[in-house]
């Protein structure tokens, strides 16, 4: 034999195995589960039918199970409670009481989410009209056990190896929105053994609500699915084992009935069943070292309309264990949201991406921007505006530790502004978000004092109050406006069902330059719709308008002018001409006020002309199912050119009521006009011969006395001379009648501008009121410069 030959390449192969570079660290955990289930007659969370009444009994515990890792460099506490979230009382209790062998930020606490655990910790109103009253004393004992488990976690710490997989699930979640709507189909598994081999723990992660439990046991404690899971785990593993549930991106999603189980039989069904999938997965997963890499910050939140209700910052982490990663969302977002942060992960080269919600804090629900407007309940609860998906997945994204340096954007310049006659002129450029956060810079004073004027000191002072509500009976020594501000912010959502992308960019613009929540800056857009519902008085007063088209011979050798007279309630606005030259489309110009991002009255550089006015038609329920006609014409004076396209998409504006547009152009080289009346039907009025079209018709019993007025002196005044040119245009606008300034008269002491557009040549002649209230001079303005 040569062994001594063999020696020196044996040591060789000893020393290589010991230096060479290893892909994880020498792994420490332990594991370890509290209950704390408090006394039958805690006040119970989850329902607000509830309103936070005492339990009656305890069907199954209530956990707190921690789970410790230490790979010699870092070291993590990850902890799955059975609560319906994790307030902020409850954390900072529990990191003043948890063991100091873990840095506060590597403490991850999470919620299952079961609507059937403990209230009563949170000091907060609303909240605890769900969770019921303060109770220090449960609040004391939740957090205590939870630090039992963690104590026990890191007492029985030894040698440990890790690993992760994933597997497919069928039938145990459902999108609880919309039948076949999108569905997070992963189970994310993290198994982990100690150096026989035995587990010491195994977490699983899947997203659906635990909303199992029927009527007859609502005001019984229990874990719902997720304790199922805990027993049948155990029973597949052994005992000492602690499984853990990490709930996912749940907002959307409920579970399913793949046995077609009723009552708690469907509820451990579900558990049984997620246990048995994670076996399958823990088969497959190969254990070994482990790095650890914990990130997090507190970043600030986009604004909120609930103000001081809600946190302008929430502190985000993420957890590497080698290549997965996990997510942890502090609240419930919808599965969307889980999905693209995945689909973001995979491409960095992570090998799987878990997201876990209800983690840390509970600042409500997330919904994509697709869903903002969806009358459902998860949009109504999502408070942080409608990119607050593109705020996660920036954030996260600088978490990763796979990720490059993620800069914020970079702010925009505020646009010039530019003093005329009356009013201010604006000139913008670039994409629609770019025009709007210019406009909001330059005018950002006055956005947020219209928003305190119009919006917030009406409800403080009771002036918007419903006289027959629940509001009638608000106590007085309690600030309305905190819950009625964002009540209102909801009841506009459905508004914005397709509102054109240009309409919803400019305004998401308009928001971050004046500083304001998106839903404010939408509240300004949309409350005049809301005014016009019988049972929403008093919004905004609906404008009185007029306007008219001169088609043919009656505007001579221009072929066709169009008059329009705009009559607004409040005497304080700021008017405003904004000239806009989009980065694709055509350019127009808009005549209104700083906050408008919808038009009322404007033109575009193809000659298309739009205004639109109300009617004293009072409008229904319907309204409110589609976008206000403002934010569409918006869109139109961009895209459209010609009368006919732009008359074919009003006419498919089938929720809109009390509403009057005048539609003028050119077809080729011969002018048209119409009128689309909406009513309880959309109807066309057109000139089918040259002459005068009026916004409403005089002579029709169906238009109140004042517009019957108003229109027949237009009428008569126009009739005075064969041709109408656009200085005669000017001069009947500018009519005051019996000088009273009366509804009844064309230049009232409502008007705001008053306009004349001359299609063929681009001109734009404009006039604000003077200093006695009567016209003041006319600017001109050109879209051919």
């Amino acid at each position: 034999m040569r062994v001594p030959h063999l020696l020196p390449i044996l040591l060789l192969a000893v020393f290589a195995a010991v230096f060479a570079p290893a892909t994880g660290r020498a792994l420490e955990a332990g594991a370890g589960r509290a209950d704390i289930t408090p006394p039958v007659g805690t006040p119970m969370n989850g329902y607000g039918a509830r309103m936070g009444r005492g339990s009656e009994g305890v069907h199954d515990p209530i956990w707190a199970r921690a789970l410790y890792l230490d790979d010699g460099t870092t070291r993590v506490f990850l902890v799955g409670m059975d609560l319906v979230a994790v307030n902020p009382e409850l954390r900072a209790r529990v990191l003043e009481l948890a063991p100091d062998l873990v840095p506060p930020e590597n403490i991850i606490l999470t919620a299952t989410h079961t609507h059937n655990g403990q209230g009563g910790m949170t000091r907060k109103m609303p909240v605890r009209l769900v969770s019921g009253r303060f109770m220090p004393d449960v609040l004391e004992s939740t957090a205590m056990g939870i630090t039992r488990a963690m104590q026990e976690a890191y007492d029985s710490r030894t040698r440990a190896a890790i690993g992760f997989g994933t597997a497919k699930q069928t039938g145990l979640t459902n999108n609880r929105r919309f039948s076949g709507g999108p569905r997070d189909e992963q189970i994310g598994v993290i198994l982990v053994e100690d150096a026989d081999g035995n587990p010491i723990s195994v977490v699983a992660n899947m997203a659906a609500h635990p909303t199992s439990i029927g009527d007859a046991d609502m005001y019984q404690f229990s874990a719902d699915y997720p304790g199922f899971f805990y027993t049948e785990m155990e029973k597949l593993t052994r005992p000492e084992c602690v499984p853990i549930f990490l709930n996912g991106t749940q907002g959307n999603q409920t579970i399913g009935n793949p046995e077609n189980k009723s009552d708690w039989a469907r509820t451990e069904s579900v558990g049984r069943l997620l246990a048995q999938r994670a076996k399958e997965v823990i088969n497959g997963i190969n254990c070994g070292e482990a790095t650890l890499r914990v990130a997090s910050a507190e970043p600030a939140l986009p604004l909120a309309l609930a103000g001081d209700m809600m946190p302008k910052s929430v502190f985000l982490q993420t957890l590497e264990i080698n290549d997965l990663l996990m997510t942890f969302l502090p609240g419930e977002a919808c599965v969307e949201i889980g999905l693209e942060l995945r689909r973001r992960a995979l491409e960095l080269g992570y090998a799987a991406q878990f997201s876990v919600g209800l983690s840390n804090d509970y600042i409500m629900y997330f919904v994509p921007k697709h869903l903002y407007a969806e009358q459902n309940y998860e949009a109504a609860m999502n408070f942080y505006g409608p990119r607050i998906e593109d705020w996660f997945y920036r954030e996260f994204t600088r978490l990763m530790g796979k990720s490059e340096a993620v800069p914020d954007p970079a702010p925009v310049e505020p646009a010039t502004v530019e003093e005329i006659p009356g009013g201010l002129l604006l000139n913008l450029a670039g994409d629609p978000k770019s025009i709007g956060e210019a406009r909001g810079r330059a005018f950002a004073e006055d956005l947020r004092l219209r928003w305190r004027q119009r919006i917030v000191e009406p409800l403080r002072s009771g002036a918007w109050t419903p006289p027959q509500s629940a509001w009638a009976y608000w106590p007085k020594f309690l600030e309305p406006s905190t819950l009625m501000v964002p009540m209102l912010g909801m009841a506009a959502r459905p508004l914005l069902k397709d509102t054109p992308d240009t309409a919803f960019l400019e305004m998401e613009g308009l928001a971050a330059g004046a500083g304001l929540p998106f839903d404010a800056v939408w509240l300004l857009q949309s409350a005049s719709t809301f005014d016009a519902l019988a049972d929403k008085s008093p919004l905004f007063s609906a404008p009185i308008c007029t306007m008219a088209a001169a088609v043919g011979l009656p505007a001579g050798a221009d072929d066709l002018l169009v008059a329009r007279n705009l009559d607004w309630r409040w005497d304080n606005e700021l008017p405003v001409v904004t000239k806009v030259r989009p980065d694709t489309g055509r350019a127009y110009v808009q005549v209104g006020f700083s906050w408008n991002a919808g038009v009322f009255t404007g033109m575009n550089d193809a000659g298309l002309v739009l205004c639109m006015e109300r009617t004293a038609d009072a409008q229904g329920a319907k309204a409110m199912q589609g976008p206000p006609v403002e934010m569409v014409l918006r869109d139109l004076l961009q895209n459209a050119e010609k009368p006919e396209a732009a008359i074919a998409a009003l006419q498919a504006l089938t929720h809109a009521r009390g509403v009057h547009v005048l539609v003028a152009g050119f077809d080729g080289k011969k002018p048209a006009a119409a009128v689309v009346e909406f009513g309880q039907a959309v109807t066309v009025r057109r000139t089918d011969k040259e002459g005068l079209l009026l916004g409403m018709d005089p002579a029709s019993p169906a238009t109140p006395p004042e517009d019957q007025a108003r229109y027949a002196r237009f009428a008569e005044l126009a009739a005075e001379k064969r041709i109408v040119g656009d200085r005669e245009m000017q001069r009947i606008l500018g009519d005051t009648g019996d000088g009273k300034g009366g509804p009844e008269q064309i230049w009232n002491s409502a008007t705001r501008h008053s306009v004349v557009f001359v299609p063929k040549s681009g001109k734009v002649h404009v006039a604000f009121p003077g200093k006695d209230g009567g016209p003041g001079p006319h600017t001109t303005l050109s879209l051919k410069d």
